[in-house]
């Protein structure tokens, strides 16, 4: 029984410094501000917070409402010229699910009651608007949006980070703690909630948006558990959608809208990176897929990143993982190439993964200096 213990523990702690080798090798952003992963207690943390949010952000249910949200969210972001990073503040606070908090918070972006009200929403016991996701999406981005201008009205400076830290702490106690500590938040000496707030955001969106750089540690495919069943969770979106005529569900506002201008405000501004599509083919025996695999792609144009070139007839190797009905490939450069189809979507159907000659593209970023 020792040795089994032994073996556990050497196995865990593998794991952990594959994925935190992971996260310090390549630059992680949140709303286009460099995440300091160099810093070994930043990489760490994240780590941590990386591998206890996996149970939240594998559940199929989770999953359906994101793609059922995510795309009304990111428009009214958009509207109020608020990085799409912040449409995972649903996710870490309810999960989707319009509960209320012991302190009175409400609805998916739980909001507190005065708050709400003075945001132009409507709460009292017969209505109540924060469970209402398309109202209560509006009043998020006319807060974020305040939040952020006290920021920079009172730093001179323009951070999204300590905005969203301000979402959890409020704009006063952060303006105290910068007042004390500086304007670093992975720096601060926080409450444990606020101090882990931002780090579940950037959590959360790197198991949404690169999946695929978080397997190998495990050895295996962590989104596929089989958690919830999709009927389940299809059925939980519908009863949720039935009340769209209360304050309980969608409005018709939220379902409609298709908004494509942006809010006054200041720009964000990009990460300074050079954005190139390489194409490339996949080289297959022809075998069906299998989760996991090694599957190789011959480069048809040269791959220029910041610390390698590769030749075009080049093959390259990268393990596979079968994520949401998409082949999701890891080819070993992080952050910095991720496989799309033909159609520019990320991943590749389980047919297009294990055909031979299938032409697919590769979207690298490398630093706008080089």
């Amino acid at each position: 029984m020792k040795h089994l213990f032994r073996r556990h523990i050497v196995l865990v702690l593998v794991i952990l410094g594959s994925i935190s080798t992971n996260l310090s090798a390549h630059e992680i952003y949140f709303c286009n501000e460099a995440i300091p992963t160099s810093r070994d207690f930043v990489a760490n943390r994240l780590m941590n917070v990386i591998k206890n949010q996996i149970p939240t952000v594998t559940l199929a249910t989770l999953r359906f409402k994101a793609r059922i949200y995510f795309p009304y969210i990111s428009a009214w972001l958009k509207y109020y010229n608020i990085p799409d990073d912040f449409k995972y503040i649903p996710i870490i606070e309810c999960g989707f699910r319009n509960v209320s908090s012991g302190v009175g918070a409400r609805g998916f972006w739980q909001l507190m009651p005065d708050v709400a009200k003075g945001l132009g929403l409507v709460v009292g016991p017969s209505v109540d608007e924060r469970d209402d996701p398309g109202k209560a999406t509006v009043a998020a981005c006319k807060l974020i949006r305040q939040h952020y201008g006290i920021i920079k009205g009172n730093l001179h400076i323009s951070s999204w980070i300590l905005t969203a830290a301000c979402y959890n702490f409020g704009p006063g106690n952060v303006l105290k703690t910068v007042s004390r500590q500086g304007t670093d938040y992975f720096n601060m000496k926080l409450n444990a909630e606020t101090a882990e707030y931002v780090y579940r955001l950037i959590a959360v969106k790197e198991l949404f948006e690169h999946p695929e750089l978080y397997m190998n540690g495990f050895g295996a495919n962590i989104f596929s558990k089989g958690n919830e069943d999709k009927n389940a969770a299809s059925a939980d979106v519908n009863n949720l959608e039935k009340g769209a005529a209360t304050s309980e569900g969608l409005d018709e506002d939220f379902a409609a809208i298709d908004v494509k201008a942006t809010k006054e405000g200041e720009k964000v501004v990009p990460k300074k990176t050079k954005s190139f599509l390489v194409t490339a083919k996949i080289v297959s025996d022809g075998k069906p897929f299998r989760d996991g695999q090694i599957i190789t792609i011959e480069l048809v144009n040269d791959l220029h990143l910041s610390d390698a070139f590769r030749k075009s007839g080049t093959k390259i190797k990268g393990q596979g993982w079968l994520i949401d009905d998409r082949v999701y490939i890891d080819l070993g450069y992080g952050h910095d190439v991720e496989v799309l189809d033909k159609m520019m979507n990320k991943g590749l159907s389980e047919e297009d993964a294990a055909s031979d000659d299938e032409y697919i593209v590769l979207k690298t970023q490398i630093d706008a200096d080089d």
